[in-house]
């Protein structure tokens, strides 16, 4: 079977989801052909490049703008109208592309791609199954297609969402689940031990995992010296992703030696603005701009606490599920992937700074399966903190909300789908 995954660079949930996805494929199957490719980046690498750093500029610096773009899209508007006229300009651009890989089904993780397909089944000469990936806890009107074949949903919620909001027919509709990598839901609990000794961190003391790459850096180390007054006896990691300006500032952070020292936090410039976004927009798009305020951008950070508490330090990594695997509670962003993750690993959430738009979204959806809490800012959320650790009776009834949320196996059961989608479509064409 020659499978091609339609994904994109507007977030790396879709591109984990497509890798973690041909990852299975490949290791279970020695004669399938997986080839994964950047939609947008196939069609027009300026194209790419405007919607991918316009998507993260305005998700990053001006959220609410981003909020009102994506509601407005998701329902019968101009703007959903612009956005349908977008996709159906550039989908004809991936006919070469069927052409060259001949698949004998296509896999989207992505709205835009998944749009594009739709498109070309509708007017052109496309016959090959389309089967789209919904990377998130709710759906958005641009995943939806006529012509879509069939859907994967993270929950049965998101698959009950599409019948009722958007009229899909529930035949098309399969919630199996997010693609995951296996290791998250098929883990080795002999490997704990060994993950807690090679961190030097006691078995005995909750562990609260920090993934905070995503966040600014003013934020999240008063986050971490708020955590570290709490008058519990806890263990944190802290897994900074590539954001160096974070890792950087936390190693000066955890040198008790340094009282005060120097960092960058872009979003600390704008705070005294009248119009926050449209000035972060500007920053973001005007390179004289940005030269001018250079050095504006440098701040001296104030250690606000000489408490400790035992913390490892990590860059990027390749096996944060051995670390989630063994923390009690995680402080993250909710992006679909992670969440999917952190579901397979039965690890309550504290979900901070939620995007509005899909992010706020996945983080309802986690609330109200009681297998969340959305932090407030300050004080508040170092108060929830502690009444978690607190109580571990409350954080093993998240684990078992999360448990009872989790569709294990997911990856393979998508993949057994897609075997039994190609079989029928195989049939078909004989007959």
């Amino acid at each position: 079977m020659n499978i091609l995954i339609l994904s994109a660079s507007t977030g790396g949930g879709h591109k984990r989801a497509a890798n973690a996805l041909k990852t299975y494929i490949c290791e279970h199957d020695e004669n399938a052909k997986v080839d994964i490719v950047d939609t947008l980046e196939y069609c027009s690498s300026l194209l790419n490049k405007t919607v991918t750093l316009g998507y993260k500029s305005i998700a990053k610096n001006a959220p609410e703008l981003y909020g009102t773009f994506y509601k407005s899209s998701d329902k019968e508007s101009a703007l959903s109208d612009i956005v349908s006229t977008f996709t159906t300009q550039f989908a004809k651009k991936l006919l070469p592309l069927l052409d060259e890989y001949k698949p004998d089904i296509v896999v989207t993780c992505h709205a835009f791609s998944s749009n594009m397909m739709s498109v070309l089944k509708s007017s052109y000469d496309v016959t090959i199954p389309v089967v789209s990936i919904i990377t998130d806890y709710m759906p958005h009107r641009a995943y939806i297609g006529d012509h879509v074949d069939v859907y994967i949903t993270a929950s049965k919620d998101t698959a009950d969402n599409l019948a009722q909001k958007y009229n899909v027919d529930k035949r098309r509709v399969f919630p199996l689940g997010m693609p995951i990598l296996e290791r998250f839901y098929n883990y080795d609990e002999s490997k704990k031990h060994e993950t807690y000794e090679s961190l030097g961190f006691s078995e005995d003391k909750p562990t609260v995992l920090i993934m905070a790459g995503s966040f600014g850096v003013t934020d999240i180390l008063k986050i971490y010296e708020n955590l570290v007054d709490i008058d519990l006896d806890y263990q944190i990691i802290v897994i900074t992703g590539k954001n160096k300006r974070l890792y950087d500032a936390f190693e000066k952070l955890l040198n008790r030696n340094i009282k005060e020292f120097e960092t960058q936090d872009f979003s600390q410039i704008f705070t005294n603005l009248s119009d926050i976004n449209v000035a972060k927009l500007l920053y973001e798009h005007s390179e004289q701009l940005k030269q001018e305020i250079s050095a504006k951008l440098n701040k001296t950070f104030h250690r606000s606490t000489d408490k400790t508490k035992p913390t490892k330090l990590f860059y990027f990594i390749d096996n944060v599920e051995d670390y989630m695997h063994i923390s009690d509670l995680i402080i993250t962003k909710p992006g679909g992937l992670t969440t999917s993750e952190s579901l397979a690993c039965n690890l309550p959430m504290a979900v901070f700074k939620a995007f509005p738009g899909q992010e706020a979204q996945n983080a309802d959806f986690l609330v109200q399966k009681q297998a969340a809490i959305v932090l407030e800012k300050g004080s508040k959320g170092t108060a929830q903190i502690e009444d978690l650790l607190s109580h571990p009776e409350k954080l093993a009834q998240m684990k078992e909300n999360c448990k009872n949320c989790a569709l294990s196996h997911s990856t393979e059961r998508i993949y057994s789908l897609l075997c039994d989608i190609y079989k029928t479509h195989t049939e078909n064409k004989e007959n």
